[in-house]
């Protein structure tokens, strides 16, 4: 089954301009890895420091292997001191459409 993730970042003021930069960099890392099928930035359109990321994922598995990569860390380490705490994470359970894997 599918893993999904819907990610709300909240930034310190005046960072969401460099914390979405960070975080599309790092998603780079996901372009040829063949388990994650989504990995979405997006700014909100009405709270300034707000920033969410959806991740689609074939198995929470993958997704966790993927999060420990090495080359992962420095954007980590760069990310965490603009955010005004942790992400708030809510797991979804994908029923289907365009893009989830069958």
């Amino acid at each position: 089954m599918a893993y999904a993730l819907l990610n709300r970042l909240t930034t310190k003021p005046g960072q969401r301009v460099r914390v979405v930069e960070l975080l599309l960099e790092s998603g780079r890392l996901f372009d040829d890895n063949p388990s994650c099928h989504l990995y979405l930035v997006s700014e909100s359109a009405d709270e300034p420091d707000i920033v969410w990321v959806v991740d689609l994922w074939t198995s929470e598995a993958e997704h966790a292997a993927a999060l420990k990569a090495p080359e992962l860390r420095p954007f980590v380490e760069a990310t965490v001191p603009l955010l005004e705490g942790p992400p708030h994470q809510l797991e979804v359970h994908p029923a289907g459409g365009k893009g989830v894997p069958g």
